[in-house]
């Protein structure tokens, strides 16, 4: 625990100091004056200070492109020593010249808020020393993150075994943090710290209770975004007690919740305090919130169409003719997302592996097509509750509905109607504004009642529309594509509670006085259950694991059993205990592989598919 508090100070300080200083260049490209020029009241350090959860806006997109930096570092070399080395130097100078601002900007006047901050420092310290190691990790997991400690990228690693085609940026920025080289031990903490992170904003639930009327009395006031923070603490009890391990959903699924949040927290505060936040800067907020989830698609690719959000600062943007700030935010995605596709084509020689869709060539280290073809039906077989890829046949659009369904956990079955509730309320209200847009009947559209903020701007609107449109499409995606509920957890809890608040909102807004108690009546009642409900599986998580002694140094990889066979006079190793293999011994391949050979005499030469 304390080696991991010790790891968070290093992710801290050099993700903080990058996020910085990034998101200083991307206001300035967005023509935000770093200094207050005549004529002008507003200058960067007031932006920033002003934004919603600035802090977490700053750490998430240092994390961003500290990946970034990872991967591409991987390209050339393994990540270990250097990589560190030269990414304490940059944070460093960014720290030496920023400092008195950055002081500022992470510090709180309230004494309540820190007590909170400094007790999940130490829960989530806690829960990322120890607990469960997930099936993945100890089968490819591990291993895929030794890969780039020791060589970086290997060309058809794929070939030795096809799950190291599933490539996902996390694993460099394991890598780059695991301070193997260092401590002799391969850490795994930053799932902890993106919780941790993402838990910072349930603190700003307080906002709460802090508005006032006209005659200086406190007024309830719950924004869209406090439902979407019902979600996120529901998958923080989740993964408590699995955030121990890095696998790729948590990371996924966590930074869903948190754009969410600040995107519809955004919307609150052009309400709340329209003299800042008008429509110029919750534009350029949104496109930042845009960037971060072209990070977190390069995290896991199936929340790919979630992209579509982009849409919206983005079409803003093309009505203003503002070409560069749109360039910005594309050169900003690319650096991001270039390096993770490189790595795909280096790894697998497919560009999206295990999809086979796009191709560039035909390189000697290129993972089969069949293989690859097999492996997605796999993942699909297996999201629908069918262990065996060989019944694709068998399965129709429907028929495997009812078993799925029937092998999940009551609250996981609860959440499944809700979503599907949540869709149907979400296309119906779409058609029915389109009739009424082509009947022409704006005074009338029901979306004027849908903006929780009180806010009937035509803007926010649409907004609020095209967001539920966006996340029903990635939810039917997932459910068409491979539905299982680990893969989806984000979409299951936010597709029903941001319906239900739009409902409530309907409700306030047309039963005004009595609405609006009913409304906040039922929000909390929604909120206390999950808090009881987590805080019971939290404290059974923490009384479970009170006496391993992990308060020193993290809870390691296994090192489980293995016999071993040799190809081209390389050792490679099979776990005896269904592919749990951990990190230690290395390769690894869960069962024995023959299909294979070294692409030359060095392992940093690939592997490639044997004729």
């Amino acid at each position: 625990m304390r080696i991991v508090l010790i790891n968070w100070m290093f992710i801290l300080l050099t993700s903080y100091s990058m996020g910085y200083a990034v998101l200083r260049a991307l206001l300035w490209a967005f023509g935000v004056p770093s200094k207050v020029e005549s004529g002008n009241s507003i200058n960067q350090e007031k932006y920033i200070r002003m934004l919603p959860a600035p802090n977490v806006l700053i750490l998430f997109l240092g994390l961003a492109f500290v990946t970034a930096y990872a991967e591409i570092w991987s390209l050339f070399v393994g990540v270990a020593t250097w990589a560190d080395y030269v990414l304490i130097i940059f944070a460093m100078i960014v720290m030496l010249f920023n400092s008195k601002f950055i002081g500022k900007v992470m510090t709180t006047d309230s004494k309540f808020k820190l007590l909170i901050y400094v007790v999940l420092v130490g829960l989530f310290a806690y829960g990322t020393s120890r607990g469960y190691m997930h099936y993945d990790t100890n089968l490819y997991h591990a291993q895929a993150i030794r890969w780039i400690e020791e060589f970086g990228v290997v060309p058809g690693l794929a070939n030795l075994q096809s799950r190291f085609g599933y490539n996902s940026s996390e694993f460099a920025l394991n890598a780059l943090y695991s301070w193997r080289w260092y401590l002799g031990q391969s850490l795994h903490t930053t799932a902890g710290f993106f919780g941790l992170i993402s838990s910072f904003l349930l603190v700003d639930i307080t906002h709460i209770w802090k508005k006032k009327d006209a005659v200086g009395k406190r007024i309830i006031n719950i924004r869209l975004s406090d439902y979407v923070r019902l979600g996120l603490l529901f998958y923080l009890g989740i993964i408590y007690s699995e955030m121990i391990s890095p696998a790729s959903d948590y990371y996924a699924q966590l930074l869903i919740f948190d754009i969410l949040i600040m995107w519809l927290d955004i919307d609150a505060l052009s309400k709340e305090e329209s003299e800042f936040f008008d429509r110029k800067r919750v534009t350029e907020y949104k496109a930042i919130l845009c960037i971060i989830l072209v990070y977190a698609i390069t995290i896991k690719l199936s929340i790919g169409l979630l992209v579509l959000l982009a849409l919206i600062p983005g079409i803003e943007w093309c009505k203003g003719k503002k070409w560069r700030e749109i360039a910005v935010c594309i050169i900003s995605g690319l650096v991001i997302s270039v390096p993770y596709f490189v790595r795909n084509y280096i790894i697998s020689g497919w560009i999206l592996c295990p999809s086979t869709m796009l191709s560039f060539g035909s390189p000697d280290w290129q993972l089969p097509k069949g293989e690859a073809q097999y492996d997605a039906r796999e993942i699909g077989m297996w999201g629908r509750g069918i262990r065996r890829a060989e019944d694709w046949a068998n399965v129709t659009a429907f028929n495997w509905i009812k078993g799925w369904f029937a092998g999940l956990e009551l609250l996981e079955k609860m959440w499944v109607l809700g979503t599907l509730v949540a869709i149907i309320v979400v296309i119906i209200y779409v058609v029915v504004n389109i009739i009424e847009l082509l009947r022409n009947k704006k005074s009338t559209s029901l979306a004027k009642n849908i903006d929780l903020n009180g806010d009937d701007t035509h803007v926010i609107k649409k907004e609020v529309q095209t967001v539920l449109a966006v996340l029903t499409i990635g939810t039917i995606f997932w459910f068409c594509s491979a539905p299982l509920v680990r893969y989806g957890y984000a979409y299951l809890m936010i597709m029903p509670l941001l319906t239900f608040g739009c409902v409530m909102s309907i409700v306030t807004n047309k039963i005004e006085k009595w609405g609006i108690h009913i409304g906040n009546i039922l929000f909390f009642v929604l909120a206390a259950g999950v808090v009881i409900l987590k805080a019971k599986g939290l404290a059974a998580d923490i009384i479970r694991t009170a006496d391993e002694d992990y308060y020193i140094m993290q809870q390691d990889y296994i090192d489980g059993e293995a016999f071993s066979y040799e190809v081209d006079g390389l050792t490679v190793y099979v776990a005896n205990d269904a592919g749990q293999i951990g990190y230690y011994k290395f390769p690894a391949t869960p069962n024995v592989n023959n299909n294979f050979e070294l692409r030359g005499t060095d392992v940093k030469m690939g592997f490639r598919h044997k004729d």
